[in-house]
């Protein structure tokens, strides 16, 4: 959920969004108030200056601020944030990571979502997206090597993907299905037990977009998860002889 702190700084922006024209720390203070939102137009002022520095926002001669490009950017990821919010409380209810069907129906919405964050990624990661990844696949593949737990860093090359992709529906959407990665240390717990290795499907992916091929990037995400949702089955059949 948006903090206080986040949520004042949408309403603010979202004021200068509602019309073109610029609006002042006061203007600006008043429109808050209408809203049930008590900020002083002082306050309002030392926000303002930070936007300007962030370049949310730009002074308009002496007349006020009005929301930038960036500004504009920043309020439609928040929008976007907000609505997978609004809705998580019953999606949520149906995902449980000690359920087969529910996690295999996680994994198919991620290779929905991948696929294409894949795809899209070999063709708009900018050269410093390129690095991160590969610094996070050398990371984890040195806590493979040393049986460590790469639980985390999964996470942060998935979600490094997605933002590479510069599609942030993808980005959220990624982070909302897979909980913040609340489900990789279950993932990484099965895949371990039949044999599985992740770093070593994340190696391909990576190859596919530095060497900006969308189409193999696509085929390396779709044949991991794929991977993973057939590890998933053979966990529940070796479970399930063990019981027997």
């Amino acid at each position: 959920m948006l903090t206080d702190k986040e949520m004042l700084e949408y309403e603010l922006l979202n004021q200068l969004a509602d019309e073109a024209r610029p609006k002042g720390a006061v203007t600006l203070s008043l429109l808050l108030k209408g809203k049930g939102i008590e900020v002083s137009g002082a306050t309002v002022g030392r926000m303002l200056s930070r936007f300007d520095y962030q370049g949310f926002t730009a002074r308009h001669r002496f007349q006020g601020r009005v929301l930038t490009d960036e500004g504009s950017k920043w309020l439609s990821a928040q929008k976007i944030r907000m609505h997978l919010e609004e809705v998580s409380s019953k999606l949520y209810s149906s995902i449980d990571a000690e359920s087969k069907e529910n996690l295999i129906n996680v994994l198919i919405a991620r290779r929905g979502i991948e696929r294409e964050s894949a795809r899209l990624a070999a063709l708009n990661a900018t050269q410093e997206d390129i690095s991160n990844l590969s610094e996070v696949y050398s990371l984890q593949a040195k806590d493979a090597l040393e049986g460590i737990s790469s639980a985390e860093k999964d996470v942060i090359f998935h979600q490094s993907i997605a933002r590479a992709s510069k599609n942030n529906v993808l980005a959220a959407a990624y982070d909302f299905i897979w909980q913040n990665g609340r489900f990789s240390p279950v993932m990484e717990y099965i895949r371990s037990s039949v044999g599985g290795v992740i770093s070593v499907e994340h190696k391909k992916i990576l190859k596919a977009l530095i060497e900006r091929n969308p189409d193999e990037a696509e085929i390396c995400m779709v044949e991991h998860i794929d991977n993973l949702i057939n590890d998933v089955n053979e966990y529940w059949i070796k479970a399930l002889e063990k019981k027997s």
